[in-house]
């Protein structure tokens, strides 16, 4: 069955990384010409994809007796990993981008913040390395 294939987390992170940097990529031909199709239609996937993978991977194994305190304890990590990443990312932002900022500046930042989202994802990955194994039982 797909849904056990060992290192399937780690392919959604590598999937997304390398997702980001084409957009990255992108951001930086296109620069400021970017219609709102073009700079959204990328990340819908990237969003929706490891939403799906997250939650499958995360609760997949987990008993049924334990679903419903899973499954809290998955969505409140959740919202504060995006709470937290949210902020991080902002800091890094407008780090990069000085008050009153517009144009080529503001890409410049944006496209230098992205290079850090990938950074934590790849350290991600990394960690994923480290997660104990689960071993069969019948």
């Amino acid at each position: 069955m797909a849904d056990d294939e060992p290192g399937r987390p780690a392919r959604h992170a590598l999937l997304a990384a390398a997702t980001l940097c084409g957009y990255a990529w992108l951001i930086a031909e296109r620069n400021t010409s970017m219609s709102l199709v073009s700079t959204v239609a990328p990340m819908l996937p990237v969003g929706l994809g490891l939403g799906a993978a997250l939650a499958d991977t995360t609760l997949r194994q987990v008993d049924h007796d334990h679903a419903g305190s899973a499954s809290g304890l998955f969505n409140t990590s959740t919202q504060l990993g995006i709470a937290l990443g949210t902020a991080l990312t902002s800091v890094v932002f407008f780090a990069h981008s000085p008050a009153g900022s517009h144009g080529t500046t503001v890409t410049a930042a944006f496209t230098g913040t992205l290079w850090y989202v990938i950074a934590a994802l790849l350290a991600m990955w990394a960690l994923t390395l480290l997660l104990p194994k689960r071993h069969a039982t019948d």
